[in-house]
C-alpha cells in the first residue's frame, strides 16, 4: 500500500528539493510499499482507502503543533473514503450510501462531528441533541 509518512517534525513547505543521492530534508515521504496493518483489537477496522485529503490539521501535526501528537513515524490523513477491508469481532459496520461520491464523503467525519441545534428546547430539538450525542458528535444546543 502507498502511504504518506511523517518521519520527523518540521515544515514541509521549507524543505529543499535534493537529488536522489542526497537525503531529503522533508519531514514527509511517500512510501510505495508500506506494509498492510493487521487487526490487533476486537474494535479495530481496516479500510482500503480510495481517496484521502490533507488539511490544516495535518499540517499542524507535521509541525508538531496539533493537540493530538501521534508518535513518530505516523501516516498522514485524517479523513478518507474507501471500503472496509476487515473488522474486529465487536465492530458495527457503517456505510455511506452508494450514491455518495468518495470525494464527497471525505469531509464527512471532519465536517459532521460538531452539531449545532437551534431550538433545542422543543421536542424535535431535544431529540436531535440526543441523537447527536449517541452518534458521537460534539453538540451545541441553543434555545
Amino acid at each position: 500500500m502507498k502511504a504518506l509518512l511523517c518521519k520527523k517534525l518540521g515544515d514541509p513547505a521549507s524543505a529543499s528539493v535534493r537529488n536522489e543521492s542526497e537525503p531529503s530534508s522533508s519531514p514527509i515521504e511517500v512510501i510505495r510499499n508500506y506494509p498492510i496493518p493487521q487487526l490487533n483489537s476486537p474494535i479495530a477496522v481496516r479500510v482500503k482507502v480510495k481517496a484521502t485529503s490533507l488539511n490544516y490539521a495535518n499540517y499542524l501535526q507535521i509541525l508538531g503543533k496539533y493537540q493530538e501528537k501521534p508518535p513518530l513515524p505516523f501516516i498522514l490523513g485524517s479523513d478518507y473514503a474507501g471500503t472496509v477491508d476487515a473488522v474486529g469481532s465487536t465492530v458495527i459496520k457503517f456505510k455511506v450510501g452508494d450514491y455518495v461520491c468518495s470525494f464527497a464523503a471525505l469531509g464527512f467525519f471532519a465536517s459532521f462531528i460538531v452539531l449545532l441545534v437551534l431550538g433545542a428546547i422543543g421536542g424535535v430539538g431535544f431529540s436531535t441533541v440526543q441523537i447527536g450525542k449517541v452518534c458521537g458528535a460534539v453538540v451545541i444546543a441553543a434555545a
